[in-house]
């Protein structure tokens, strides 16, 4: 396909379709409530290098088992960039950008960044997932979800997110760049959170969250809490620094594991607080250190120590606070 047209392009009960630009194609919403392209009861469909989506409502996919989008441009939606229903959706070389509302919907299935994809500059979130999968891998380049409206990642209702690589949650307004909510999870290996409005991460409502090597840094109202009946790991070189506010909060009865080698350095408020019935356990020494007139570790109402404390200084942590030893 090549040019520049206004379609409603429906693919309906169809298999193993393939689409090139060529060398490019625009396809401009023929009716702004309506999806340029909706996708449904397919597999094998393929849209390639050189497509640019325009307006509309976006692209939607529904019960599509096999759907790959890569070096396609999805822009100005009214609504949503792309919405994908029960359905497995790969996207790679991609951006999706200037939507009225969120830039990625994921209402079941799963969808998968593939690697060089870019959610920016969307009104509301840039992605959001329920009771879904949600890959982004960087096999294709960095990954990057900046600028969007009210945060940058959502994902709850059960939902599982794995992260992988050079991934950017960045620069995004609102409450939040990652927000894990209601029975979910999320394992984020490397990437960084950072420069965010709002919190870098919140897992709260019974979820876990893991990292390994990730940076969370410079976000404008703290750097990670695990809260209500919530756990997490840092399984090493997670870096929490820089962030306006306290670096890590573990509170109303959450679990915090580390294992060792992190650092949770230079934020504006205290290091790491332990709060309302809530345990972290050190499994081997981090490196957690104040700004002037903060605690390194600050432990309160009930909550419970399991590892060496003595390296964190400033603390209020006495052995109220500390697990002792069953022998």
């Amino acid at each position: 396909m090549s040019g520049t047209c206004s379609e409603i392009v429906s693919i309906q009960k169809r298999n193993d379709l393939n689409f090139f630009g060529n060398p490019s194609a625009t396809i401009q919403a023929a009716d702004p409530s309506l999806p340029v392209v909706n996708i449904s009861s397919s597999q094998g469909i393929s849209f390639n290098s050189g497509f640019t989506f325009t307006g509309g409502i976006g692209l939607q996919i529904s019960l599509s088992p096999s759907v790959r989008l890569s070096g396609i441009t999805v822009q100005n939606s009214t609504v949503f960039g792309i919405t994908s229903a029960d359905s497995a959706v790969h996207l790679s070389r991609s951006s999706v950008t200037a939507s009225t509302r969120s830039g990625i919907v994921v209402i079941g299935g799963a969808f998968y960044l593939d690697g060089g994809v870019n959610v920016s500059n969307n009104g509301r979130l840039g992605i959001s997932v329920d009771s879904s999968h949600l890959s982004i891998q960087d096999g294709l380049g960095p990954n990057i979800v900046s600028n969007n409206g009210i945060s940058g990642i959502q994902v709850f209702g059960s939902s599982q997110g794995d992260f992988n690589g050079d991934n950017e949650f960045t620069t995004n307004g609102g409450q939040f760049g990652l927000l894990v909510l209601n029975n979910s999870g999320v394992s984020m290996t490397n990437g960084i959170i950072n420069s965010n409005t709002g919190l870098g991460v919140f897992c709260g409502g019974t979820t876990h969250c893991e990292f390994s090597g990730t940076h969370i840094d410079s976000n404008g109202s703290g750097g990670i809490q695990i809260v209500d009946h919530s756990d997490a790991a840092f399984d090493g070189a997670v870096e929490v620094s820089g962030n306006t506010g306290v670096g890590v909060l573990v509170d109303q009865n959450s679990y915090l594991n580390s294992a060792g080698g992190n650092t949770i350095t230079n934020n504006t408020g205290d290091g790491l607080i332990l709060n309302a019935l809530s345990a972290l356990k050190f499994t081997a020494n981090d490196t957690i250190t104040a700004t002037t007139g903060n605690l390194a570790l600050n432990c309160n109402n009930g909550s419970l120590v399991t590892g060496d404390v003595t390296p964190y200084k400033p603390r209020k942590c006495g052995p109220a606070f500390q697990a002792v030893p069953i022998h």
